[in-house]
């Protein structure tokens, strides 16, 4: 079904909503962040030193811009076969409800940024086997994130994986792929603007000791773990109607999948720092409702969007309320 569901009205609306999340985060409630270095040798985004408006300010801006890229980039790359808005809206309110990531800067909406970049470079070297400078690219970003947040390196394999998908891996795309990933450490290292003692294994957080209660943590990790299994359900759901669809559509869907799995595993794998995939996860997510609503003749649609709604809405709440002050900020 290709009708509109939501609409301008809708991501409008979104917008807003996930503004004020994020303004009751940042002037009522207690952002925080977790403690310790997360960067292999440069300082992590919760360690820089930005006033605190101007951190949320572009952290909710970078939310914003990232949600109406991907509007762009579905009507780039067409993987979405529908022109609604139920992608950015999504991916916008979802990010404003989870009081871990929309108050202040974090490294979640740093690498969703670049997994929007990376995977905006691996679509447009669909079946190529040319495409050795988009590799080279993404190696790099990855490469260049993991200084700043270790968590970038879980993704080197994904997209690997993501290449052989979409057909655009061989010797010398995998060879530009690992320069790029090298590049800039040698760089770094070579001309000295990375000294050797900067290198050092992040100091690592306990979640449980990084924000205000366990209840705060439990409703968090719920949240996490709500969003997984409901994306993956609903890319089952979806996975018929894309395997009897058109290739192309199939296999930029898989990719995406593959991201989001990499997501999960990292998380499962790096618990303490789940903040730092959320985004990516909400992104997935996005992605899999909107593909529902254009794939199928869901009754009610207005219902399950707002059934969704509040259940975020109720995770937010709870998050909040169970937020208490620490010392724990960015």
């Amino acid at each position: 079904m290709r009708y509109r569901i939501i609409g301008n009205g809708g991501l409008i609306l979104a917008i807003i909503l996930a503004c004020a999340m994020s303004a009751i985060e940042f002037f009522i409630g207690d952002p925080q962040l977790l403690k310790g270095e997360l960067g292999i040798c440069m300082p992590s985004p919760n360690t820089w030193t930005i006033p605190p408006v101007a951190s949320w300010i572009l952290n909710l801006t970078l939310i914003i811009v990232l949600g109406l890229s991907l509007h762009l980039f579905n009507k780039t790359y067409n993987f979405i076969s529908s022109s609604d808005t139920v992608l950015p809206a999504a991916f916008i309110f979802l990010c404003g409800a989870n009081p871990w990531i929309d108050g202040m800067l974090t490294s979640s909406m740093i690498l969703m940024a670049a997994n929007l970049i990376c995977l905006h470079l691996m679509f447009g070297c669909y079946r190529s086997q040319k495409g050795m400078q988009q590799l080279f690219i993404v190696g790099s970003i990855l490469s260049l994130g993991s200084m700043f947040q270790y968590a970038f390196v879980f993704f080197i394999p994904a997209y690997i994986v993501i290449a052989v998908v979409l057909k655009c891996l061989n010797i010398k795309s995998f060879t530009a792929f690992i320069m790029g990933i090298v590049a800039p450490y040698w760089i770094g290292i070579g001309f000295g603007l990375i000294p050797l003692e900067s290198f050092s294994l992040p100091t690592f957080t306990n979640l449980f000791d990084g924000f205000g209660s366990k209840q705060t943590i439990f409703v968090g990790l719920l949240n996490c773990a709500v969003t997984i299994v409901m994306a993956l359900i609903i890319a089952l759901y979806n996975a018929v109607k894309l395997y009897a669809g058109n290739t192309r559509r199939r296999l930029l869907n898989n990719a995406i999948i593959i991201l989001g799995l990499a997501s999960a595993i990292s998380i499962v794998w790096d618990v303490d720092n789940v903040p730092a995939y959320m985004a990516t996860i909400y992104l997935v997510l996005g992605v899999q409702l909107a593909n529902l609503f254009a794939l199928h003749n869901v009754r009610h649609p207005q219902a399950v969007i707002f059934l969704i709604t509040l259940l975020y809405i109720a995770s937010y709440v709870l998050m909040e309320i169970g937020i208490t002050p620490s010392s724990v900020m960015i």
